[in-house]
C-alpha cells in the first residue's frame, strides 16, 4: 500500500472515529441528561390591550409534568427550582400531571402536592386538565384535589380575571383537554370581552381552531412534547389532537399565534432530542395607540 493510500485510509478512519464519538455523545446526551435539563424560553407579549397595571407581569407556563414514570422527585424539585429562580408572577400549568403509565400511590400524591405547593407565583397558580388526567375514573378527582391542595385553580371551559395591585387586568381562559375531556367552547368564553386581552390555554393543541378567532389575543399549549424525540421526517411521539398543529408557533387564522411548548416530561421513552424540556416565561408588555402605529 502507498504513503498516499495509507494516508487516505487514515483519515477516512479519523472521519469514522469522529462520526462514531458525535453519535455516542448525542445517543449519552437523549438519553441521561436532556430528560431533566429543563431550557428557559423567554417570550414577549405585548398588545394595546394589554393595561399599563399589567405591563411586566410576567406569567411561567409548564406543561406535560407526566410524574411517576421517568419524572421522579428529584427531577421534579429540579424543575421546581428552576421555576422559583425565575420569580413569576402568575404560574399556568397545562395538564398531564402523571404518565399514562404511571400508578398513583399515596407517596406519589404527598411528593407532587408538596412540589407544585412549593412553586410561589404572588398573582396567582392555575392549571387545566390534559388528556392522560382522565385515564382512570379516579384519575380526575386525584388530579383536582391535588391541585387543589397545591394552591392551582383548575380551569375547566372557563375564565378568570388577572390584576395586579389596580383594576385593570387581562383574561385567562382554560380548555377542557380535546381528548377524553369534555370542551365546552361556549361555555369558557361566556364572559370574555373584546376590550381585553385574552390568552387562552388548552392542552390540546388541535382544540384552538375551534376558538372564535375575535376572542382570543394568545394560545398555549402542550401534549405532544415537541414529538420528544424529533426528527425531519417523524417523531416518537405523534398523539392525536396535536396533528394539524403539532410543535412550535402557529399562526391561527391569521389572527393569533397558538405556541406549543415542549412540555417538561417525558412518556413511552425518557429521552430528549431536538426537543428540549423547557419552561417558558411570558412578559406582558403594554403598547399604547401611538406605539402600535
Amino acid at each position: 500500500m502507498t504513503d498516499r493510500k495509507k494516508r487516505i485510509l487514515a483519515h477516512i478512519l479519523a472521519i469514522l472515529v469522529i462520526i462514531s464519538l458525535l453519535g455516542l455523545s448525542l445517543f449519552y446526551d437523549a438519553y441521561h441528561t436532556a430528560p431533566s435539563r429543563f431550557q428557559v424560553r423567554y417570550e414577549t407579549l405585548d398588545s394595546v390591550f394589554i393595561p399599563n397595571q399589567m405591563d411586566d407581569v410576567t406569567i411561567l407556563y409548564f406543561s406535560d409534568l407526566d410524574y411517576g414514570t421517568y419524572m421522579d422527585y428529584d427531577r421534579f424539585a429540579k424543575l421546581t427550582n428552576t421555576i422559583n429562580g425565575l420569580s413569576p408572577d402568575i404560574i399556568v400549568f397545562g395538564g398531564d400531571l402523571f404518565d399514562q403509565d404511571a400508578r398513583v400511590t399515596d407517596q406519589s400524591r404527598r411528593e407532587v402536592t408538596e412540589l407544585l405547593s412549593s412553586m410561589n407565583a404572588p398573582l396567582g397558580k392555575f392549571a387545566v386538565p390534559g388528556d392522560f388526567d382522565y385515564l382512570s375514573p379516579d384519575l380526575p378527582q386525584t388530579v383536582q384535589e391535588i391541585l387543589f391542595d397545591s394552591g392551582f385553580e383548575l380551569l375547566v371551559n372557563s375564565s378568570i380575571i388577572l390584576r395586579n395591585n389596580g383594576s385593570e387586568s387581562i383574561t385567562l381562559t382554560g380548555l377542557d383537554s380535546g381528548l377524553y375531556g369534555h370542551p365546552d367552547i361556549t361555555a369558557a368564553f361566556a364572559n370574555i370581552s373584546r376590550a381585553g386581552y385574552n390568552i387562552v390555554v388548552s392542552h390540546t393543541p388541535d382544540l384552538i381552531e375551534d376558538v372564535p378567532s375575535d376572542l382570543a389575543d394568545y394560545a398555549l399549549s402542550g401534549h405532544s412534547h415537541g414529538g420528544q424525540a424529533y426528527w425531519v421526517f417523524g417523531a416518537l411521539y405523534t398523539p392525536p389532537m396535536a396533528e394539524v398543529m403539532f410543535r412550535g408557533k402557529h399562526t391561527v387564522k391569521g389572527l393569533y399565534t397558538l405556541d406549543i411548548s415542549n412540555g417538561v416530561g417525558t412518556t413511552i421513552e425518557d429521552v430528549r432530542f431536538l426537543a428540549n424540556a423547557e419552561v417558558v416565561l411570558y412578559r406582558l408588555k403594554h403598547h399604547s395607540v401611538n406605539e402600535a402605529e
